[in-house]
């Protein structure tokens, strides 16, 4: 089965690698660039709708602490009122799971199809090992101990920070406490991957990250016109 996979990812980079030769500038980082926003269009309409009803959820918080307050001695009809008020205002709990259960399996695949890529001697036989280079990468196959993990730091960091305020629009204690403590865990973990694929996360953090504002300006133009109306 991951035979099948890594092949297939393979030749997905290879098209993206040919696209970078199409603009005279082939070079596998950029391919790896391209897939990522290829990856995050298609998301987009998942997580749009993930932003739109992680928003209504945290608009829902003081309705859910009444039913919880009300029903305090009666968990089941408490539970009860809080899935109607869910179904009610069209807001889905686990909504914030989806895009993460769909990026896990990319991630998966993507590293499990790097360490072959780029290996001098596994690689598939269209690959251009000259052109794993990037920038300051020597071989995107392989991990980069300094930089990348700092940007990956500096990329989570923005991702996060960006999507607390777009759902919640401030950031209580805990969540202050991950902005911190996620993106020094994910860049302590960048240290030992694929220099390609920590390039792929600080790119979907940093369009994730430009993508929120996006959505949280459209969302919040929509409510504008919704109270005018």
């Amino acid at each position: 089965m991951w035979s099948a996979v890594i092949d297939g990812f393979s030749h997905i980079l290879q098209y993206f690698y040919l696209a970078s030769e199409l603009l005279n500038v082939p070079s596998y980082g950029l391919a790896i660039i391209f897939f990522t926003i290829a990856v995050k269009a298609i998301l987009f309409p998942l997580t749009r709708s993930q932003m739109r009803s992680m928003r209504v959820m945290q608009e829902l918080q003081p309705k859910i602490k009444a039913i919880q307050e009300r029903y305090k001695d009666k968990p089941e009809k408490a539970q009860q009122a809080i899935m109607k008020l869910y179904k009610d205002m069209g807001a889905n709990p686990f909504s914030g799971c989806l895009p993460l259960l769909i990026q896990m399996p990319i991630i998966i695949a993507l590293f499990n199809t790097l360490r072959v890529f780029f290996d001098p001697v596994k690689h598939p036989p269209f690959v251009d090992l000259s052109k794993a280079e990037f920038l300051w990468i020597g071989n995107l196959g392989q991990p980069d101990p300094i930089i990348l993990p700092i940007l990956t730091v500096i990329a989570t960091f923005g991702q996060q920070f960006m999507s607390s305020m777009a759902t919640a629009g401030k950031i209580d204690q805990t969540q202050k406490t991950m902005l911190i403590v996620m993106p020094l865990f994910v860049g302590w973990i960048a240290r030992t991957l694929p220099a390609g694929l920590t390039l792929y996360w600080v790119m979907f953090s940093l369009v994730s990250a430009i993508e929120m504002i996006v959505i949280n300006r459209s969302v919040k133009a929509e409510k504008g016109e919704g109270s005018k109306a």
